[in-house]
């Protein structure tokens, strides 16, 4: 799908140039104001399924059925627009067998949603999509299971950013640095995202970013599994991961964001038979027996009491942080809704009971101030979110299976029907790199990313899209973050603070030179360059700034016509510019 790349005003460090130049010539109008568009799916192109009519309730002549897990069984779309724009898509559909799954496919990117489990035709949200002028198909079909589909319809939509929330923590005694990490979350959110990575314990996942991008991310992402004491038990050795965490964590001046999460092997309980349900996957449901609903429901019983021993194990871990001064993005109990974690097998209720347990445990037992607590939400399931009072940060784990990282609107758009103005939204786990030309298309403007490791996922990402990742000028990595244990800690690199009203003309550029002007708050020296599609420097010089206003120029006689990124660089920081040349 097309998506249109705004100009790079203000943008602060390198952009993989041959993947900024595949996104800027894709670039459309805004969109034109519209009538809705409805596609009746009995008038699309049906593969392996068949129109149907006794499902009362159905818009048009009937309504389409027969889908099951295969995409090859689908209804396409084909229809012409006048002009480009952004539409939000939603779907009719009927569920008579409960909660499906589903994907769509517009213009050959796909991206997956789910239908809730409702009595005759509802309608589901399947997120904003960015149609160019002239034909578009959409196509509709597999996912998970059975379902109908009487119409799509599209709505010219206009996109806001995300409304801040509040930066009041949960934990009224949050420490000062914990504070100041949730303000400068806050600050930036609506404009930026963090760029972080989910660590292995053999802590090579980092490692292996910074040497295909050479860049650290701004938070890293860990998981406290081996020191669940039912895995100890078993010989697990966690060998100091905390403390390698820790030790992350103080690169850069201390101003590493440390996110920690939790696959809890389960206190007692665990099957432990072959193949798939040995004591090491006891986090699983599949793994253990454990009913924890039981456990809580007996505050006297050995299992509450086991309960109470695990966090206690865990406390022990997050004091390590405490003792150093380092917040945590702490993110237990994931994807509980799904059912797959054994915190999530026995419903909504029991649930939010354990969240408040830990939450309670940790904050007021435990005195551990330095939380910041991330829930994991599941689409259109607000019954299971623990409320306002217990979760500081709502996140979501998105896995689409697709080789092409989809726009994750829709994902985004039902958070921010629940949350905007409330809770930051996250996205807190990802099988692929989301794309920043989407995010800011979009609006999509998670407080960060972390990207699943491993060869399925973090190894899987394309090295140019990675790069691109981590180099884009609105993903922030480890070296761009301030300071921000100091109160109002402002965002940008020291060289965006040190160059104000930065102008680059004529742009586009007809003559022998470009000129760039900037007011320097002190003297410094800096390098101007211009850099081709390809990532080829074309021309450069360097000048001694001084403070106030300076004129910088560029010669172009030897530049011939195209797009150029204009880097300016001081040390190890940058700022980039997009420059037309036209000759």
């Amino acid at each position: 799908m097309k998506t249109l790349l705004p100009l790079l005003s203000g943008l602060s460090k390198p952009v993989h140039l041959a993947w900024l130049a595949f996104f800027l010539f894709l670039g459309l109008a805004p969109a034109a104001q519209a009538a809705d568009i409805k596609l009746e799916a009995e008038s699309g192109t049906r593969s392996g399924v068949t129109v149907a009519s006794s499902m009362a309730g159905y818009s048009g002549t009937g309504y389409v059925q027969g889908f099951d897990n295969s995409f090859a069984k689908n209804v396409k779309f084909t229809f012409n627009l006048p002009a480009a724009g952004i539409f939000e898509l939603s779907i009719r559909y009927a569920t008579p067998s409960g909660e499906k799954g589903y994907v769509v496919e517009v213009n050959g990117q796909q991206s997956s949603g789910m239908f809730a489990n409702v009595a005759g035709f509802g309608t589901a949200q399947g997120g904003l999509v960015n149609l160019p002028a002239g034909t578009n198909t959409i196509t509709l079909g597999g996912g998970w299971g059975y379902y109908v589909i009487d119409y799509l319809n599209l709505a010219p939509a206009s996109i806001p950013l995300p409304a801040k929330p509040p930066k009041t923590l949960t934990d009224a005694n949050a420490t000062t640095s914990t504070k100041n990490l949730f303000s400068y979350l806050v600050d930036i959110y609506g404009t930026k995202v963090l760029a972080a990575q989910q660590e292995t314990n053999e802590l090579q996942e980092i490692n292996y970013v910074r040497t295909h991008t050479g860049k650290d991310p701004a938070v890293g992402s860990y998981d406290l599994i081996e020191y669940s004491p039912s895995r100890i038990q078993y010989g697990s050795n966690p060998a100091g991961f905390s403390e390698k965490a820790i030790q992350w964590a103080k690169k850069d001046q201390g101003r590493g964001i440390i996110s920690l999460l939790w696959h809890w092997n389960a206190p007692t309980d665990l099957i432990n038979q072959g193949p798939d349900k040995l004591w090491w996957s006891g986090f699983y449901t599949r793994a253990t027996t454990f009913n924890f609903a039981a456990a809580l429901a007996d505050k006297n019983g050995a299992n509450y009491q086991l309960l109470l021993r695990d966090i206690d194990a865990i406390a022990v871990e997050l004091k390590k942080f405490q003792a150093q001064d380092i917040p945590v993005l702490w993110r237990p109990l994931h994807e509980a809704a799904g059912g797959w974690f054994w915190w999530g097998a026995q419903g909504a209720e029991p649930f939010k009971e354990l969240w408040k347990l830990m939450h309670d445990r940790l904050t007021n037992h435990h005195q551990l101030h330095n939380l910041i607590w991330v829930y994991t939400a599941e689409r259109a399931k607000p019954e299971w979110y623990p409320g306002d009072a217990y979760v500081d940060v709502v996140g979501i784990d998105i896995y689409e299976n697709t080789a092409v990282a989809s726009n994750l609107s829709g994902q985004w758009t039902e958070l921010q029907t629940l949350f905007n103005g409330k809770k930051l939204v996250t996205l807190s786990e990802t099988g692929n790199l989301p794309n920043p030309e989407f995010i800011r298309t979009y609006k999509t403007w998670w407080s960060w990313f972390a990207v699943w490791p491993g060869a399925d996922y973090t190894r899987k990402q394309p090295i140019p899209l990675l790069h691109a990742v981590f180099n884009d000028p609105d993903m922030i990595t480890l070296d761009e973050l301030p300071d921000w244990r100091k109160s109002g800690a402002v965002t940008g690199s020291a060289l965006e603070q040190a160059l104000g009203q930065l102008t680059v003309y004529p742009n586009p550029a007809t003559g022998s030179h470009l000129t760039i002007k900037t007011t320097a708050k002190s003297p410094l020296k800096a390098t101007f360059a211009l850099y081709n599609a390809k990532g080829a420097k074309v021309t450069e010089v360097t000048a001694q700034l001084t403070s106030g206003q300076n004129q910088v120029r560029l010669p172009l006689r030897q530049v011939p016509a195209g797009i150029y990124v204009l880097s300016i660089r001081k040390g190890d920081e940058q700022i980039c510019r997009k420059v037309v040349v036209e000759k």
